[in-house]
């Protein structure tokens, strides 16, 4: 694993000269993450016209198969990452992702003698090597910027480094939405799978890795087994808590994020006429074409000597979607995450649960902006109202990472990443998108009884099946803002002392800093 890979960090000196560097490389990987798992949204109305899917494969495709696969497999690739290479295992990864998306461009109906393997089976399964691939992408890294960087900085890095998620996130939008319209949504699949391949070679020869535990007093050489780590982790009395919290604010997070793409058109647009007799299209509308033209998305026309915008103005394009909503969920999403991490490393030092707190109160207050989003009259007041929603809702994952690093030792930081992105994806990217198609279907199926005893829903039956997806995306909302009780509740069980190396509360100390109150192990309660 050596062959051109440059030689470890072994001094804290030497990590501070390294660390800017390996920090934007990780940054970059982690925004490949996000690209290629984010473009399948904003390409899934063609794909669903294309493969003649419903919304609740869209929500197994994009959501629950990627997540179980995701999600499980992060759990052995930690426990490699924490006792191997871990920048070996993250370069892997990124390699092995990178490839499947690429092959999700090759969906198509496959008949082998007499067995029919479906376009959607086929994009199903790419999309669950993708998730395979990205399963060693994160918690290796988070385990890396905890050995570069000392305590007092950490929440700060890992939320700089989160916010590749929301970079990723904008260029994946940006991206889809352009090639969608250059080219078909199976060549834009290649497109963006092809370039992080290649990156991973780059990554591999440039970035040192540290030692591990080299931000601590000692540097840890153990390699805990994984069920050491999970009972470490389970067995810290505010961990439980705060981690459903997590998944609970991921749900509402990825369940109206990975759905935007198709509420803009569907909520604001037409039938596309096209589309009448199969799968229906949604073409959406401007409420503001003027606003088009001055910026330059479109053009005035002159015709019979009359000069008035363009067609262009009034339709949203693929490019417009995801410019604009591109812009709002990965700008405001990389404002909250580097917030939320600079908030939390300032407040967190005077009494550490402002490490959960500060989530909490982003995602009580994004609750209501996200649902007055979903409800308002036109498209350009529901992009500016999820702009703020976002960026307070995205100030949980910095935080959230560095208390938890704060609580194990250095040799279980990648176990405990895997941990805590098992159980916020499971809830949030799997059970989110996928829970939004269904009750989007179930709504549209249901759209006639529904729109007679509940005429809030739509004037007409018509009116009903379109704005199923917008209904569900609320009820989202509502069914999972209340859980953000748990941060709170977390927050008076953590430890009430002062935490050595190794993650526990050796001493209960008077310096302002700590939580008042009687001294608090990690241990459960007798």
């Amino acid at each position: 694993m050596a062959f051109l890979s440059p030689s470890m960090i072994t001094t804290m000196d030497d990590a501070r000269k390294h660390r800017t560097w390996a920090l934007w490389i990780l940054i970059i990987v982690y925004i490949f993450n996000f690209i290629d798992r984010q473009i399948v949204n904003i390409l899934q109305e063609d794909i669903k016209a294309d493969l003649k899917l419903s919304d609740t494969q869209l929500g197994m495709m994009t959501g629950l198969t990627f997540a179980v696969v995701y999600c499980t497999m992060g759990i052995p690739v930690a426990r490699i990452a924490d006792s191997t290479s871990r920048k070996g295992v993250m370069v892997v990864s990124l390699a092995i992702w990178s490839a499947f998306t690429a092959i999700c461009g090759l969906a198509t109906d496959i008949t082998i003698g007499s067995i029919t393997i479906s376009g959607f089976l086929f994009l199903l399964v790419a999309r669950m090597g993708v998730g395979l691939g990205e399963a060693g992408g994160s918690p290796p890294a988070h385990a890396m910027i905890s050995d570069l960087y000392e305590k007092e900085k950490r929440g700060r890095a890992l939320a700089l480094y989160s916010a590749g998620l929301y970079a990723g996130t904008l260029l994946g939008y940006y991206l889809g939405g352009w090639l969608s319209e250059a080219m078909t949504w199976r060549q834009a699949f290649f497109v963006v799978g092809i370039p992080g391949v290649i990156f991973a070679v780059i990554a591999w020869t440039t970035v040192r890795e540290p030692v591990r535990g080299l931000s601590g007093a000692n540097a840890s050489v153990d390699k805990p087994t994984f069920f050491v780590s999970f009972r470490k982790l389970w067995s810290l009395k505010a961990f439980p808590y705060y981690a459903i919290a997590t998944g609970a604010g991921t749900f509402i997070t990825y369940g109206l994020g990975n759905w935007m793409p198709s509420f803009m058109p569907r909520t604001y647009g037409v039938i596309d006429p096209a589309s009448v007799g199969g799968a229906v299209k949604y073409i959406g509308q401007w409420s503001m074409p003027e606003l088009q033209n001055m910026i330059g998305m479109c053009k005035a026309e002159v015709v019979d000597g009359v000069s008035r915008l363009a067609q262009d103005c009034y339709e949203m394009s693929k490019t417009e979607i995801g410019l604009f909503y591109g812009t709002c969920s990965g700008v405001g999403g990389m404002i909250g995450t580097v917030a939320g991490g600079y908030l939390a490393d300032r407040l967190g030092a005077k009494d550490r649960r402002w490490f959960l707190w500060v989530p909490m109160w982003g995602k009580i207050i994004g609750a209501p902006l996200f649902i007055l989003s979903m409800l308002a009259p036109n498209v350009e007041l529901s992009l500016l109202l999820y702009f703020p929603a976002i960026t307070l809702a995205a100030m949980y994952l910095g935080p959230s990472l560095a208390i938890t690093h704060h609580l194990v030792p250095a040799s279980m930081r990648a176990m405990s990443s895997a941990v805590l992105f098992f159980i916020l994806n499971i809830l949030g990217l799997g059970t989110g998108p996928f829970v939004v198609g269904i009750m989007s279907d179930w709504i549209g199926a249901n759209a006639e009884s529904l729109s007679a005893t509940h005429s809030f829903l739509g004037a007409s039956i018509d009116e009903v099946k379109q704005m199923s997806l917008k209904w569900s995306m609320i009820i989202a909302v509502i069914l999972m803002t209340p859980l953000a009780v748990l941060w709170h509740i977390g927050a008076m069980k953590l430890p009430k002392g002062e935490l050595d190396d190794e993650g526990d509360a050796v001493k209960e100390v008077s310096s302002k800093g700590d939580p008042k109150g009687d001294i608090q192990t990690t241990g459960p309660s007798a």
